[in-house]
């Protein structure tokens, strides 16, 4: 096997040369280790990548199937190391991603489809509808993702970081390019990610690892199946699908809590739709178990907005440290209690601010998205095409959109 770097201004596979090196320092993670030894027959020492763009190399490199989706990407990955635009973390994150694009399959392979049971491939038949109905009803812009498919291996796809300050709800912000600034940090290691966490809290933070079963890679990449997707039921797996090509098809950059609140509006009125067009997709009792869940989600918004309010006058109050940590703890462990009756399991344990702050990146606009609908009409693409055309326009168009949604 030959290990292949990428040509970022003719978008194709080039020979190895050896030009910009990267030493073993960044591939800190045994995973990581692991992800290039597949690629390469040769032990990681180092990591060398060439960034080539004559014709005469263009023509005589053989094309690889399956690979070009993640030539681009990966330009853009050297360029920003480049640039010492996220150094080591970058770059791990990389080889994590290009794992994924180098290994996935398409859905008809002959060995995946044996490998699934009945139903996992009556739920993969679907995927096709689910696409053209995103794109067809809903507006979305599904590319070619979700074509492919790619093995976890049992696990997450990776674990996030989400930090707050212990004595009040603010978030850690992480800032990179292109996106901005975000409220959690992604990890396909989670050993790098419960590091990531233990500093956090060793520099005073509220500190949580998040599992992740799926993400959107913005459209850089064309995003698979996931293997941990097939085990979810058909409602969530077409709620799961809308949810991240919405973010596919709409990002605003340092908008984690716009972003995340319409991929999850986006997600279930999409999921209600379809299954008004399609019923014949999912059992009765999927359906009725399905907004069950949703119901108990919405229970458990509820509960995390209660929380956030006792927690937010605690610590606007003026008091001890001590007094503050002390009443902290008190109103967790009653959240707790509630938590774990909600869900009839006794695993729920709430102690930190980072898992107020998570919940409410993804639900703190659900309202406020829902009246804005309603007043364009009441359909979903109706809602978003107006945010993109706000944000399109710019000069706080998108604010004053928002707010309307708040009246």
């Amino acid at each position: 096997m030959t290990c292949w770097p990428f040509n970022a201004r003719e978008l194709t596979i080039t020979p190895w040369r050896a030009t910009t090196t990267f030493s073993t320092g960044l591939l800190s993670s045994s995973r990581s280790r692991e992800r290039l030894a597949r690629w390469c027959d040769v032990k990681p020492r180092k990591i060398y990548w060439r960034v080539t763009s004559t014709e005469e190399e263009t023509r005589r490199v053989p094309k690889q199937p399956g690979l070009g989706k993640v030539l681009l990407p990966a330009a853009l990955l050297i360029a920003l190391l480049q640039s010492g635009c996220g150094g080591p973390y970058v770059f791990q994150q990389g080889l994590g991603q290009l794992d994924i694009s180098v290994n996935r399959v398409p859905l008809d392979d002959e060995s995946l489809q044996a490998s699934l049971d009945e139903a996992q491939r009556g739920r993969m038949s679907w995927i096709p509808r689910v696409i053209e109905f995103a794109r067809d009803e809903l507006g979305l812009e599904p590319g070619d993702s979700y074509t492919s498919y790619f093995d976890t291996g049992g696990g997450p796809v990776s674990y996030t970081v989400v930090a707050s300050h212990p004595l009040a709800l603010i978030p850690y912000q992480w800032c990179f390019p292109l996106i901005g600034c975000v409220p959690y940090k992604g990890y396909f290691d989670p050993e790098d990610a419960r590091a990531e966490a233990l500093a956090l809290r060793k520099a005073g933070w509220d500190a949580e690892v998040f599992p992740v079963e799926a993400y959107s890679t913005l459209g850089w990449f064309s995003d698979p199946l996931l293997s941990g997707m097939l085990s979810l039921s058909m409602p969530e797996l077409v709620e799961l699908l809308l949810h991240e090509l919405t973010h596919r098809t709409l990002y605003i950059p340092s908008q984690s809590q716009l972003n995340e609140g319409f991929a999850t509006h986006m997600g279930r009125e999409g999921a209600h739709l379809f299954f008004q067009r399609y019923p014949e997709a999912a059992s009765r009792d999927e359906l009725d178990e399905y907004h069950r869940a949703i119901e108990r989600d919405s229970q458990y918004s509820e509960l995390i907005s209660r929380l956030k309010n006792d927690l937010d006058s605690l610590y606007r109050r003026p008091a001890p440290r001590e007094r503050k940590l002390a009443r902290k703890k008190e109103l967790f462990s009653t959240a707790t209690s509630a938590a774990r009756e909600l869900f009839s399991v006794d695993t729920i344990t709430l102690s930190s601010n980072a898992r107020v702050v998570a919940s409410e990146t993804y639900k703190a606009q659900l309202v406020q998205l829902a009246r804005l609908q309603k007043k364009m009409g009441g359909h979903p693409r109706k809602l978003l095409e107006a945010l993109r055309e706000a944000r399109d326009r710019g000069d706080g168009e998108l604010e004053k959109l928002l707010e309307a949604g708040s009246i």
